[in-house]
């Protein structure tokens, strides 16, 4: 059967052609209107949902509940049964052809904003006539050899809506100018069903100014600690602040134990060390005034509202300059501190405000992915732990608050909870390509993608610490992307104390740079893709450590444009010939890596031009050096060059066989070396984004070592 607007079955009688708002207009009374009309009808459904207002639009929130009130009428009426199943599914099946696109990148028409609008709702009648269709499945699984099969993930059933990639440019354009986050943006449009339903979401208490946000990462909760103001409830509010004596802080910390504040009714705070007193640890983002850089207090309305007994940094955290020490401890036992709470609550200013009970969850995980306190550094390792519980098969203890009540995210169910329920014993599936029900409604219901991207942004710490298929630098480097601190020496910190290291080293030194050198050498293991990475600047170095024997190294793990780029290059590695070490190990002198490359053997200083004639000393052949542009003109002199390929010599352009050349500069091939490297520059192709090798000044001995 033709798919879509521009099937030949969709022409005038007398031959003449049909424009493409005759056409919607046409696919909206056949494929809406006659759809839902038909299947009432078949269901014995006698009153129709829904009517029209006086400007003869249909409101489509009166198809709330349809799934539900066909599958019941059909009960009712006796018509339920294998023969309705297949004539709901016929008709399911003739409008997913219709509404499907032909190509996979490209819509029929250049459409407007309001047939966009109509397209989608037939999508979105097809979501639920196929939930009702699943009404009357008798197994909780659907197998897969089942002949009539719903599913919007399985590529066979096709599922590609004509008005799809159009809508996209208006969703865009939509969600920047209501004032989303670019970043925000980009994670909605890895789900184009997820991105539609948030575009038509209002955020009245998003009070961030976006405009200095990237597509990777959000500037809007940036602090600077000169200026910051601890807010209040309400805006009119002048209570005193309450706080706590940080003696009392420091005398709980020089035992190594976790210190607790109770408040009382009279809303005064203690100090408590008991290791068996049970308390909520509070996780919160600075930005939204619950922090306090000069002093261990909170106003008085802020007290009243959190009163039990809790953790929160501002707090808990000596502040004062003359207890740093205890500072430093109270850093150290972060992690035992949200893993020893019976409840982990995420106080978010956006989200406190919203009514989360009347509305699905998908609006809930959209609100929640898009919310300040999951774009914060510090926030996932609070997150992390508590997702994990005390193990694989916990749930974990995270609750974030809404305006309503406090709700709990359920990792193993994936999904929103008002009632902790425990998981109900799975079922062992017939086959491993059998889907449950479940699965295929939470994908109709455009829940699955945001609980796969909450799941993708929370990883439980076993998870962190111990990847199954990448390195842990891989693993933290894919964790953090997206989210920021304002202090760049905290970003260390944090991600040493996510993969279970030493943080009494990494506090042992004050600046970023000192402490980002020591959580790759207690990392130790590093993908030697890693001195390839080009994040999209015209100098790939800036971004990079300017401290020795670390130069080789990025200098934040959160600004990476293209993380990717490592992952790529990374599993590109698994396919060299001769096959290479995928790893290299971070010493305190740098970097020791195996890797192919030219070194040059010149007696004296030796230099590359752009056009340098080499000649390889094993076996005579010639190969011309070149590079995009016109700087730098030359490299070097150096006493000890080494080109370092990213892969092998022949998948790289950088460097071309010539012809014989009087002047060559000498250096051996050697298929396998070892190298201690000293940045000097990252050639890539003449795009400037896909880097090809990395010409270094090596120190060449038998260990190999990256420093610079």
């Amino acid at each position: 059967m033709p798919y879509g607007l521009d099937s030949p079955s969709i022409s005038r009688t007398d031959g003449t052609s049909v424009t493409v708002s005759e056409k919607v207009a046409f696919f909206q009374a056949w494929l809406f209107f006659g759809t839902l009309a038909e299947v009432c009808s078949l269901c014995g459904l006698d009153s129709y949902p829904g009517e029209f207002d006086s400007e003869s639009t249909f409101d489509m929130g009166n198809l709330n509940g349809l799934p539900m009130k066909l599958f019941a009428s059909a009960q009712r009426s006796w018509r339920a049964g294998k023969q309705l199943q297949e004539q709901l599914y016929a008709i399911i099946r003739q409008v997913q052809l219709m509404i499907t696109r032909a190509s996979d990148w490209e819509d029929e028409h250049e459409y407007t904003l309001p047939q966009c609008e109509v397209l989608w709702s037939i999508h979105i009648l097809l979501r639920l006539l196929s939930l009702a269709f699943l009404c009357h499945s008798p197994q909780p699984y659907i197998d897969s050899n089942y002949n009539m099969k719903i599913s919007v993930a399985d590529m066979t059933v096709d599922w590609r809506p004509e008005g799809q990639i159009r809508f996209t440019d208006f969703v865009l354009s939509r969600l920047l100018s209501k004032g989303w986050c670019r970043s925000e943006v980009r994670h909605l449009l890895q789900g184009f069903n997820v991105s539609i339903s948030a575009s038509y979401l209002e955020r009245p208490h998003a009070f961030r100014n976006h405009e200095a946000c990237t597509e990777t990462t959000c500037m809007a909760y940036q602090i600077d600690e000169k200026d910051y103001r601890t807010l209040h409830i309400r805006e009119d509010c002048a209570c005193a602040p309450i706080g706590v004596d940080p003696k009392d802080l420091r005398n709980v910390l020089a035992f190594k134990s976790i210190p607790k504040i109770t408040i009382s009714e009279d809303l005064q705070l203690h100090v408590v060390g008991d290791e068996d007193y049970p308390y909520i640890a509070i996780s919160h983002v600075w930005a939204d005034g619950l922090g306090n850089p000069y002093q261990n207090s909170l106003p008085t309305c802020q007290n009243r509202r959190l009163r039990a007994a809790l953790w929160i940094d501002t707090l808990c955290i000596p502040v004062a300059p003359e207890f740093k020490e205890y500072r430093k401890l109270a850093i150290r036992l972060l992690s035992r501190t949200y893993s020893e709470a019976i409840a982990v609550l995420v106080l978010d200013r956006e989200l406190c405000r919203f009514q989360s009970r009347p509305v699905p969850h998908l609006e809930i995980g959209i609100r929640m992915m898009c919310s300040g306190w999951m774009k914060r550094l510090w926030t996932l390792q609070e997150a992390s732990i508590a997702v994990s519980g005390h193990g694989p098969s916990n749930p974990g203890n995270l609750y974030i608050q809404m305006a309503d009540g406090p709700v709990y995210w359920n990792r193993q169910l994936r999904s929103f909870q008002y009632k902790v329920v425990r998981v109900p014993k799975q079922r062992l599936k017939p086959s491993s390509l059998t889907i449950t029900v479940q699965e295929v409604k939470a994908d109709l219901l455009y829940e699955l993608h945001t609980q796969v991207l909450i799941d993708d942004r929370l990883p439980p710490m076993y998870d962190i610490q111990r990847p199954r298929f990448e390195t842990q630098f891989q693993r933290i480097m894919s964790a953090v992307q997206n989210r920021s601190t304002s202090k760049a020496e905290d970003e260390p910190i944090c991600m040493a104390s996510l993969l279970g290291l030493d943080l009494s080293q990494v506090l042992s030194v004050d600046t970023a740079e000192e402490r980002m050198a020591i959580f790759y050498r207690l990392l130790h293991e590093i993908p030697t893709v890693v001195i390839f990475a080009h994040f999209g600047t015209p100098n790939p170095a800036t971004l990079n450590l300017q401290l020795k024997p670390f130069r080789w190294a990025p200098k934040s793990l959160l600004r990476l444009e293209d993380p990717m780029i490592i992952n790529m290059a990374f599993a590109a590695q698994r396919f060299a010939d001769p096959p290479w070490p995928l790893h290299g190990l971070c010493e305190q002198d740098g970097l020791h890596i195996q890797h192919s490359g030219f070194i040059f053997t010149e007696l004296a200083l030796a230099t590359l031009r752009n056009g340098q004639v080499i000649e390889n000393t094993s076996d005579g052949m010639q190969y011309i050096l070149s590079w995009p542009g016109t700087t730098p003109e030359c490299i070097g002199p150096e006493s000890q060059l080494a080109l370092v390929f990213q892969t092998d010599i022949c998948s790289d352009v950088v460097v071309s066989l010539v012809g014989r050349n009087e002047n060559p500069l000498f250096a051996p091939f050697e298929p396998l070396y070892k190298f201690h490297v000293w940045t000097a520059m990252l050639m890539s192709d003449a795009t400037g984004t896909r880097p090809l090798c990395a010409l270094y000044c090596a120190e060449i001995g038998p260990a190999l070592k990256f420093a610079s």
